[in-house]
């Protein structure tokens, strides 16, 4: 009979892990795989468009135009580019910008903060939440210029 109920519990513990590594498939692993083919594109393009010498992924943003981040070196100099699935690739020399590390920094005592997004709308964006005494505190940034945008105050 004890043998019948330790049988049942381990049948029942590997249904669970089978029906969650499935749940995982076809979620996180799906949009991870995503996200790796919008890189590889990118970066095949950003390869025929600019011809770099040297490319290093950072970050893929996702607003109304997602676009892939990557740092560059051509002609001697690093430069960060902005690659949009479509349209024109913006870039920037890495000397004009600001580390998110020194951004996040800034924003006071890391304790309070929340989370720090990465995003893109119209340029990309450093957003910073943080807890204040009566709410949230939402700080933006430009990642191009590092440069502050806005602030947002909700009580």
């Amino acid at each position: 009979m004890k043998w019948k109920i330790v049988i049942g519990l381990f049948c029942f513990i590997l249904l669970i892990s089978l029906i969650g590594t499935g749940i995982y498939q076809f979620t996180v692993a799906e949009a991870k795989e995503r996200e790796q083919q919008v890189v590889r594109q990118a970066e095949d393009r950003l390869k025929k468009e600019l011809a770099p010498e040297q490319i290093q992924f950072d970050h893929v943003f996702s607003g109304k135009t997602q676009y892939s981040v990557f740092t560059m070196q051509q002609n001697g100099e690093k430069m960060r580019a902005f690659v949009p699935k479509k349209g024109k690739i913006e870039t920037r020399r890495v000397a004009d910008g600001m580390k998110i590390a020194d951004v996040i920094r800034q924003a006071g005592n890391p304790n309070n903060i929340i989370s720090a997004k990465y995003g893109f709308e119209k340029r990309a964006l450093i957003e910073i939440v943080t807890k204040t005494a009566s709410g949230y505190d939402y700080s933006y940034y430009t990642y191009q210029e590092g440069s502050f945008i806005k602030r947002l105050r909700i009580n």
